[in-house]
């Protein structure tokens, strides 16, 4: 008995600290809520005007759009970051040329021919022929002008030298099959040509591909011409695979292609919006509509849905205003604001019609915040937290969307307590006037409209069906078999969450129509050189040391014995160096002066002269080569990110680097941005989910009147994410950057479904069964249809043109289904067995609970 009591005691100590917690945030709430319902209409201006105010403000000061891959996935501060800054700002290397790429298959057929060249020739001389062609190229780089790299250097770049000495399929593949070109450069076959093979006297017998490159010089006027040049090979490229008399197909990537068509994505999805603005006001001036066209209440939906585009609008503008980027990342937002949002509105509107309607609008509407204020503040704060968190990443793209969101909901939050309680209270006075449902200039009889009304004073549909599935649930039958169907489900989605993989195409982010999708399918597919190039750099040490030279070899020897790397640089200046100074007998001069003799001869100058800086002395002052991970599926993810930490362990432990942090040699390569990512994105996910669980878990515990809410809550939310893990692996998605950023958000969203029967539950009365089935008849039915207007909010994004809106579809479609079936199905019947029966919140009076009672029972 003593223990009884004591154990009442530590329970009503701790409902004294949770009033005392929840105190401040409930009069904070009656004082919004209030004052939004005594001033309706100057509310509802105020809110519409301040929401356009600061969008158009945001539009017209720090709006930006971020396409760039670079700045959106790679980690702040990682060495990456830091080497491609001393590249461009630093270093004295020339500025690296735009490089248009055209790529020249037969969809494996064999390339080798007199008519394939001719081709080449005819798409390379439609861009030199371009009025603007000479003008950009009179911008060098370094000392060279648009250099052109592939087969057309057999022939000098002439389509006339390729004419006079080529008359047959016989001739064309004899040029081809030279070691060097005219001018007696060496020739690297596999950076011209794709799966070449040669017979046993060297002679190439087939190849898949040729890769022509126009290194344009890296300036505004290039940037023009290369638009106007890929419409140029695009209309080519149409009328060849229009043209039966050829297998030939071109495809082409410049420099802009990939940020013009991740722009394209962004601009093809913007319609989709006001999609979603349609659905969701169809959805809800449906679900408030009643056959009365005086009780009926679509305006009230239709103002539930204005709230949250306003809080968009209001979000997104400060986010402009304050300067964060606009991505398509960002784009995710509206579709689950609007579903969250819209969860809020029918928690609120289902609590005030249940309310005493013998009172004012304003005394309900209180009555209603302390009804289910709490619920939603909980649930805001747990979202609001969530997306916090991952406010901690260090990648740009996911600080960035995690921004607009924490801001977007909490002012979704202060909008649903302004704007659409001044919606609620206005149409209230409508239905005191009898005017009509949206034809409020009409007025009702007297004699129908109370004839209606009564017919129309039955339980809303929903509401009914959650009290007859009430019942159903509390069958001992159902719940055996309910708990062992979620068992399974859990066990089933653990193994196939064990089995999710990281994997990433980049093309995913363009539209599915895009010609940077065919271009890298088919270079991927007919092409055996890698597109990760990375160069080795060395800097900041005396070069014409012997030592430092034996080191630089050395670090060229370990770097090619890693996984990634089976083969040594084409070229590289220090071993062409080496054999020039022994071949001419140099030895007995400086090396600055070797080096001059180096750099005049014609070859030497053209393979090295951009990948050597020289100081006013003469000497080096750094210098890099070229190097190819050729042992690298560029989809495959483990192996990206194994290349990336292999080079950097052989970096690392070189001598000239120990204990460096500026290393003086090391490799660096763009792909090396998004790699970096893949390799912090896992550690950070799980330190999001780690500490999104336990503040949400913390969060719950202090403002939810019983501490066994933890014990709920914490289990719940992780079994749920291990779920949303294995429905990704169902659906055949993997962890990337677009799954990483619906993960982050996932913690706040499904928490949602627990929290809002968990606290319904502590404030009801009665039996285990009895609080469950109050719990389902009242709160139940708001999350019902919050459920499905979710849904419906990410319904348009399943006609997204880009793969990236897809896996988010299917991403939030799991998300909803499986927070919705816990927190309607297997916590009910969890709390029915276990939940405390003798709490409840003193939020409600007990005088009121009863009333509640009849008033959801009838």
């Amino acid at each position: 008995m003593s223990e009884n009591q004591e154990g009442k005691s530590l329970a009503q100590k701790w409902e004294d600290v949770v009033k005392t917690a929840r105190r401040p945030i409930m009069t904070s709430l009656r004082v919004v809520s209030g004052a939004s319902a005594r001033n309706p209409i100057r509310t509802i201006v105020a809110v519409i005007v301040l929401s356009l105010g600061v969008f158009v403000l945001g539009l017209f000061t720090n709006f930006e759009v971020e396409v760039d891959g670079e700045a959106l996935w790679t980690p702040q501060s990682s060495k990456p970051i830091q080497h491609s800054k001393w590249i461009d700002n630093v270093s004295g290397f020339p500025r690296e040329p735009r490089p248009f790429v055209m790529f020249f298959h037969q969809n494996g057929g064999n390339v080798l021919g007199q008519d394939q060249v001719n081709r080449v020739f005819q798409a390379l001389d439609a861009v030199r022929s371009l009025p603007k062609y000479n003008e950009v190229c009179a911008d060098t780089i370094g000392s060279k002008k648009c250099e052109v790299h592939g087969i057309v250097d057999f022939f000098n770049e002439s389509a006339t030298v390729f004419q006079e000495q080529v008359s047959s399929d016989a001739d064309a593949v004899a040029a081809l099959s030279a070691s060097v070109y005219s001018d007696g450069r060496p020739v690297s076959e596999n950076d011209i040509m794709g799966k070449p093979v040669r017979d046993a006297s060297g002679q190439l017998v087939s190849a898949e591909s040729f890769t022509i490159q126009i290194d344009l010089p890296d300036t505004t006027e290039a940037e023009d011409f290369e638009e106007v040049a890929l419409d140029v090979i695009l209309e080519l490229s149409g009328e060849w695979e229009g043209d039966s008399s050829t297998a030939l197909r071109l495809e082409v990537q410049a420099e802009r292609s990939f940020d013009d068509e991740f722009g394209r994505a962004i601009v093809s999805d913007i319609p989709l919006v006001p999609a979603i603005f349609i659905i969701m006001s169809i959805f809800c001036c449906v679900a408030f509509a009643q056959r009365n066209w005086v009780y009926s209440q679509s305006l009230v939906g239709f103002g539930a849905v204005v709230s949250v585009m306003l809080s968009l609008l209001c979000g997104f503008g400060f986010m402009f205003v304050c300067g964060v980027p606009f991505t398509s990342m960002t784009q995710i937002l509206p579709f689950v604001i609007f579903g969250i949002g819209l969860d809020d509105a029918f928690i609120i509107s289902g609590a005030f019609s249940r309310s005493d309607k013998s009172k004012t609008p304003v005394d309900r509407i209180l009555d209603t915040m302390d009804d289910i204020g709490m619920s939603i503040v909980l649930t805001t704060l747990t979202s609001t937290l969530a997306f916090g968190l991952g406010c901690l990443s260090s990648v740009p793209a996911v600080f960035w969307l995690c921004l607009y969101a924490c801001f977007t909901i909490f002012i979704v939050l202060m909008f649903q307590l302004t704007f659409f309680v001044g919606c609620i209270v206005v149409d209230e006075k409508r239905i005191a006037d009898r005017r009509r449902d949206c034809l409020v200039c009409f007025k009702a009889r007297d004699d129908q409209c109370e004839s209606d009304g009564e017919h129309n004073d039955l339980e809303d549909f929903a509401t009914e069906l959650m009290g007859r599935y009430a019942e159903f649930l509390m069958k001992k039958v159902v719940k055996g078999i309910v708990i062992a169907g979620f068992t399974a489900l859990a066990v089933a989605s653990a193994f196939s969450a064990s089995k999710l993989k990281q994997e990433f195409k980049f093309t995913e982010v363009v539209p599915n129509d895009s010609y940077v999708a065919d271009f890298f399918n088919a270079y991927n597919e007919h092409s055996v050189r890698s597109s990760v190039s990375p160069a080795v750099y060395f800097r900041g040490v005396d070069q014409s040391d012997p030592v430092i030279q034996d080191q630089m070899e050395s670090y060229i020897e370990e770097l090619v014995s890693i996984d990634a790397i089976e083969t040594g640089p084409d070229f590289f200046w220090l071993r062409d160096f080496k054999l020039f100074a022994a071949e001419d007998n140099v030895t007995g001069l400086t090396f600055s002066q070797q080096m001059e003799l180096f750099l005049q001869d014609p070859v030497y100058r053209e393979l090295y002269a951009d990948h050597i800086v020289l100081d006013e002395t003469g000497n080096i002052r750094e210098s890099r080569c070229s190097i190819n991970m050729d042992n690298v599926d560029i989809e495959n993810v483990k192996e990206q990110i194994d290349a990336l930490e292999n080079q950097r362990d052989v970096t690392s432990s070189q001598p000239i680097n120990e204990g460096r942090d500026d290393w003086f040699f090391f490799t660096y390569d763009g792909v090396y941005d998004i790699w970096e990512f893949y390799s912090v994105s896992v550690n950070e996910l799980i330190l999001t989910t780690i500490t999104g669980v336990v503040a949400v878990t913390g969060i719950a515990l202090l403002l939810i009147p019983h501490w066994s809410a933890a014990v709920f809550i914490l289990p719940l939310v992780c079994v749920l994410y291990v779920e949303l893990l294995g429905w990704l692996q169902w659906f055949g998605k993997a962890v990337n950057p677009v799954s990483y950023v619906t993960l982050v958000m996932s913690i706040g969203l499904t928490v949602d479904y627990i929290v809002h029967v968990l606290v319904r539950y502590y404030e009801s009365s009665g039996s285990r069964s009895q609080k469950v089935t109050e719990t389902l008849r009242t709160m139940g039915a708001s999350i019902l249809i919050g459920a499905a207007s979710t849904f419906l909010g990410i319904l348009p994004l399943a006609f997204s043109t880009s793969e990236i809106f897809g896996t988010v579809f299917v991403a939030f479609l799991g998300l909803v289904l499986l927070g919705a079936t816990h927190g309607l199905i297997l916590l009910p019947v969890v709390l029915s067995m276990f939940g405390p029966e003798n709490v409840k919140a003193t939020a409600i009076s007990p005088e009121k609970d009863e009333e509640l009672s009849r008033t959801t029972s009838h």
